[in-house]
């Protein structure tokens, strides 16, 4: 029981936060949203002395400078007494305007998708998907729940803050020594009590989290950073191609993945891809214009006209060349349906009519 509940804490708690510097590219890859709200407050309290309260802003430590800008950098945690304390992360977006960035972790068990909001006084996950596997900007979705404050100013010892599940977290020691395989860092530890059972994170400046240690009735699991890799994320999917016999191939590719990069743009270059025994799935004329998956998973895929006009093939080849390419997305995307317009249309050629809100279904 204890083992599972430590599993659950980590899935729930992995994120490495840092500030948010460039501006989220278009907005044609994210997930169509009406409006952004406002991060809910969160309850707090202050158990120290602020007789020294009228310092200056520009002499006291500011939250952001414990999660650092860190654009196309790996994160490597090494971990001990759980096979689920060891993983890395990586951001995929980030907004300096709205102060969000979006950060992917893998732990060996699943792939977690967080979206961070900060500011000077405080960091906190809005959103949080787990067994999320694909690229889409979740950047400007609103959170369905009370955020998780993981950093809140004042940066000195004693702020305290209460989350939504009642668990109390405060700020224990401003300047402890700890040392990970990366090196010998002076963090911020903050601490985590619950039922049970206490967590404390240790963030150093201009690094991020460095560590987290979990501790319940002597069973202690640890993660700590190992190592900091600027490379793209890479990620691996099928690409299914018909050939001149109308028989069903498929080719094994990765995609890297730079921060911001956006990922309907990654698609639509690999769906123009000549394949050995037949040509791109699309033309090189052929925009892709949109891409996301739904809340209803499916995913929608609209095209720009020359999907049909460069298409140049019979009714046969037409449909498994729209079935490949529903079964490429679909399978990137581990969804079972696919949506896909042209112009936002519903895909009309001399061959193939489908209905407002007809879906293809991936075979693969």
């Amino acid at each position: 029981m204890k083992k599972i509940m430590i599993v659950a804490l980590l899935l729930f708690q992995m994120a490495i936060l840092m500030s948010c510097r460039e501006k989220a590219e278009e907005k044609d890859n994210t997930l169509p949203q009406d409006n952004i709200s406002e991060t809910p407050a969160v309850t707090t309290d202050k158990i120290v002395d602020t007789s020294d309260s009228q310092e200056e802003e520009g002499n006291k430590a500011n939250v952001l400078d414990y999660f650092p800008y860190r654009e196309n950098k790996q994160y490597f945690y090494e971990g001990e007494g759980n096979e689920y304390a060891s993983f890395w992360s990586y951001t995929d977006y980030q907004d300096k305007d709205s102060g969000r960035i979006q950060l992917r972790t893998d732990n060996g068990g699943t792939e977690t998708v967080q979206v961070i909001e900060g500011n000077s006084s405080s960091i906190a996950i809005i959103v949080s998907k787990e067994e999320n596997y694909y690229r889409d900007n979740l950047l400007k979705i609103n959170s369905v729940e009370e955020p998780e404050v993981l950093l809140m100013g004042p940066l000195e010892k004693g702020t305290e803050w209460t989350l939504a599940d009642g668990r109390k977290r405060y700020i224990s020691d401003m300047e402890k020594e700890i040392s990970v395989p990366l090196g010998k860092f002076t963090a911020i530890e903050v601490t985590t009590e619950e039922n049970g059972g206490e967590m404390k994170e240790y963030y150093a400046k201009d690094i991020g989290l460095i560590k987290r240690e979990y501790n319940s009735d002597g069973l202690a699991v640890t993660s700590s950073l190992k190592e900091i890799k600027e490379t793209p994320l890479e990620q691996n999917l099928t690409v299914y191609y018909p050939n001149g016999d109308e028989k069903v191939q498929k080719e094994e590719k990765t995609l890297k993945f730079y921060t911001n990069d956006i990922t309907r743009l990654k698609m639509q270059e690999l769906l123009r891809e000549k394949h050995e025994a037949s040509q791109g799935l699309i033309s090189l004329k052929t925009n892709l214009n949109s891409l996301y998956k739904g809340s209803d998973d499916i995913v929608y895929a609209d095209f720009s006209k020359e999907l049909i006009t460069d298409m140049n093939a019979g009714a046969g080849f037409e449909q498994l060349i729209l079935q490949a390419i529903a079964d490429t997305l679909g399978g990137y995307y581990d969804a079972k349906e696919i949506c896909l317009t042209v112009e936002q249309k519903p895909y009309e050629s001399g061959h193939i009519l489908l209905k407002k809100g007809e879906t293809l279904k991936v075979s693969q």
